[in-house]
């Protein structure tokens, strides 16, 4: 039998996926849970295994394709005999016209009965419907007829929202209309719609397709930016201490292997500013006016690569040494250029490091990685004169630059200078780390 393999879920809310490359051609013969594909999404990129034993028969999308869930991806032979599904239909019986009745006067249509109040028009059983398996479960378990309810989600899908706010004795006049696909898929602008570019000089123009991971970043930036209020503050920090700290236990460092940055202090500092200030370790649920306090520790680093940005997080990282941040971080750093990220190393993440300092950037806006509610931004360090509170002469010292962007509905300008303050301190002082815990 053709055992047609479609795009499963890939996660509550992922509607869609990128076919990063396949690790398969037709012909080939593949075990249960080979690795067929895989596959890059708003998270990670995941391969997909077969869910049978079989001959590739057919490749059904291409390297750089988009699929959406439920769209074939491969077709495998998997043996088994054809099932009334995979037949081809009988052709339909050919009824012979009943004969011509007399004519007669024609007589008006009477009107059709208006529904009565409260009771909502059948729904249609052949209507195509968007919606993950876990939607669908959950419109059965709830007694819920999924063909019913109006999407609201993403190209039009149906979200548990959905189900959850689905009134069936309401007429359908007042359910709330799902957008069209079209529409579902244009990007909303908070100024109005977008328009179109128009080429001043369009011969001397090229165009090429985004490819997905640039339309998740734009999409999120644009959604973070919409969402969130941004404030961004800006201090610089003496790190002289902190240099010759780096410097005494990175040769022990490189002995076990393990390349010591600047970015794990910064991880425990930002952990020891999470527990004085519970704010920066927080989201904002919109649905609910209320606000998520985490009690988790998970501190993203965003890294740069060939095909866009990753954020992978140090789960837990209040419960971890500098050196086993030191190599978590260059682990994740080597899974992000290799696109090995797992969806995990991607999600439940607290608060987001920026660092474009080790490129010769300094102050910036850095851009909230929501559903988080602040993102550190580290600039490089550059010697300068600055004045030393000690003894108040000016000197010259080693400052690292630091801009912190936060969502200014939650942390107001007071509270974000004073995790500043907190983070100036400890890693002015990197000993002060220790006592933080």
């Amino acid at each position: 039998m053709a055992y047609k393999f479609k795009l499963p879920e890939l996660g509550e809310g992922m509607a869609e996926g990128e076919i990063a490359s396949w690790l398969v051609k037709p012909g080939d013969k593949v075990k249960e849970d080979d690795p067929l594909v895989e596959i890059q999404n708003d998270k990670s990129v995941q391969e997909l295994p077969s869910p049978v034993a079989g001959t590739v028969k057919s490749i059904d999308k291409n390297e750089g394709d988009t699929a959406e869930v439920g769209d074939v991806l491969i077709t495998i032979d998997d043996g088994s005999p054809d099932t009334p599904d995979d037949a081809a239909p009988a052709p339909a019986k050919e009824e012979a016209a009943p004969a011509p009745e007399p004519a007669k006067e024609a007589a008006p249509a009477p009107a059709a009965a208006p529904a009565p109040a409260g009771n909502p028009t059948p729904s249609d059983p052949n209507k195509l419907v968007k919606a993950m398996p876990s939607v669908r479960q959950y419109a059965r378990d709830k007694g819920v007829d999924i063909t019913a309810v109006p999407a609201t989600g993403n190209h039009g899908q149906v979200v548990k929202a959905d189900i959850d706010s689905f009134n069936p004795a309401a007429t359908p006049a007042a359910q709330a209309p799902a957008a069209p696909a079209a529409e579902a898929a244009a990007p909303k602008a908070a100024g109005g719609p977008i328009k179109p570019y128009k080429s001043a000089q369009p011969d001397l123009e090229t165009r090429e397709p985004m490819s997905m991971m640039r339309k998740i970043i734009a999409k999120s930036m644009r959604e973070s930016k919409d969402i969130a209020p941004h404030v961004t503050s800006f201090d610089d920090v003496e790190v002289s201490a902190l240099m010759a700290n780096r410097k005494r236990y990175k040769e022990i460092a490189k002995d076990r292997d393990i390349h010591l940055t600047f970015l794990p202090y910064i991880v425990k500092a930002l952990v020891a500013v999470m527990k004085q200030y519970p704010e920066f370790n927080a989201s904002i649920d919109d649905t609910t006016q209320e606000i998520v306090y985490k009690h988790y520790f998970n501190v993203g680093i965003a890294t740069n690569t060939d095909d866009g940005l990753y954020v992978p997080n140090i789960k837990n990282a209040d419960a971890k040494g500098m050196f086993e941040i030191a190599k978590e971080i260059t682990e994740n750093t080597q899974a992000a250029y290799d696109n090995k990220l797992s969806a995990d190393k991607m999600s439940g993440g607290s608060i987001t490091i920026s660092n474009v300092g080790s490129i010769g950037g300094g102050w910036f806006t850095p851009v909230i990685n929501q559903p988080e509610v602040a993102i550190l931004g580290v600039g490089k360090i550059a010697k300068e004169p600055y004045v030393d509170p000690e003894d108040g002469e000016i000197k010259v010292g080693n400052m690292l630059k630091l801009s912190l962007s936060y969502d200014h509905r939650l942390i107001d300008g007071a509270l974000a200078q004073n995790a500043l303050n907190l983070m100036n301190k400890l890693l002015h002082d990197p000993d002060m780390l220790l006592m933080e815990g």
